[in-house]
């Protein structure tokens, strides 16, 4: 097979991998989608890419949705894993970057232009500080952003605090059902939407997307499960904002986030986000922004090859 110059950039999600290439650290291309419960390694889904490309790079820059442990990755959403010598090795014997797939996204944010951002509510006075991205998607990622430098986390598996009236119902539920208190990924995720659903529902429904739950404005349990999410997110986002100080701003990314906000239900969000006795003032002083649809890990992956020696 051909070798070309360049690096691959690859985002191995929890449901899918999306894969391309760049040449110039400006723009990619060649790009494929693939599901990742289609494969058990890493090294298979690299095969496939560069088979139906024809040609192989071996350079390249990887986010990925598991924890990084002793030079091992594991997936907990698929049945990936792999070995990041042996990756090395066998395939990007010259450049290997391999990180937490939020934190290649998180790589993104300072090159977004105001196009590609929503914002959430009234706009703040702009301070400087530290900013936060989440993304609730098949888990739930937290990453901070200071200046260029990006601090990845395992945020999403932060538990719930019980005692909280709104939710303590869920809790005792979940806890029932798992023998463990929940976390905010086992709630502020696809799988927790579904799960959030079908306990108010008191069934237990496939048939129905989480899209579809939270954009369902007709549905009583629908409207329900929207409103829960709803509290739980902005609760969860104002403990982020507090805890990074992120007075240049939370952002927000992904298809759940995007189904999830409309002018009427923006600044209801808002509100629940600044709902502190003591904190308010500092809260009201923080932007919150949506991340249209934009490939953030892809695009936070060209940020990174920029800084390498040579393409």
């Amino acid at each position: 097979m051909k070798e070309q110059q360049g690096v691959l950039l690859a985002e191995l999600g929890g449901t899918k991998a999306r894969l391309a290439i760049t040449k110039d650290s400006k723009t990619f291309s060649e790009y494929e989608e693939f599901f990742m419960k289609d494969f058990i390694s890493a090294e298979e889904i690299f095969n496939t890419y560069f088979e139906k490309k024809g040609f192989l790079f071996r350079k390249a820059i990887i986010g990925v949705a598991a924890p990084i442990i002793n030079e091992k990755v594991v997936f907990t959403n698929s049945k990936v894993s792999f070995d990041l010598k042996s990756l090395k090795q066998n395939f990007f014997d010259i450049e290997l970057t391999v990180l937490n797939d939020l934190e290649m996204q998180a790589y993104a944010i300072n090159s977004l232009s105001e196009d590609e951002l929503s914002l959430i509510g009234i706009e703040p006075p702009i301070k400087k500080g530290p900013k936060v991205l989440v993304s609730p998607g098949t888990g739930l990622g937290l990453a901070g952003i200071i200046g260029d430098y990006v601090v990845f986390t395992e945020g999403g598996h932060i538990q719930i605090p019980y005692g909280i009236d709104t939710f303590n119902l869920i809790i005792k539920d979940f806890f029932k059902r798992n023998q463990r208190y929940p976390t905010f990924e086992d709630f502020l995720s696809g799988k927790g939407i579904t799960y959030i659903y079908n306990f108010l529902n008191d069934s237990d429904l496939d048939n129905i997307s989480n899209e579809e739950i939270l954009m369902n404005k007709e549905n009583s349990s629908c409207i329900k499960t929207r409103k829960l999410f709803f509290k739980l997110f902005a609760l969860y986002l104002r403990f982020a904002a507090l805890m990074w100080g992120s007075l240049s701003g939370v952002y927000i990314s992904g298809s759940i986030a995007n189904s999830l906000f409309d002018i009427e239900s923006e600044s209801a969000f808002r509100k629940a986000f600044e709902e502190s006795d003591k904190m308010q003032d500092l809260l009201l002083s923080i932007p919150i922004y949506l991340v249209k649809d934009v490939d953030l890990g892809l695009r936070g992956g060209l940020v990174m090859a920029s800084k390498l020696k040579t393409i």
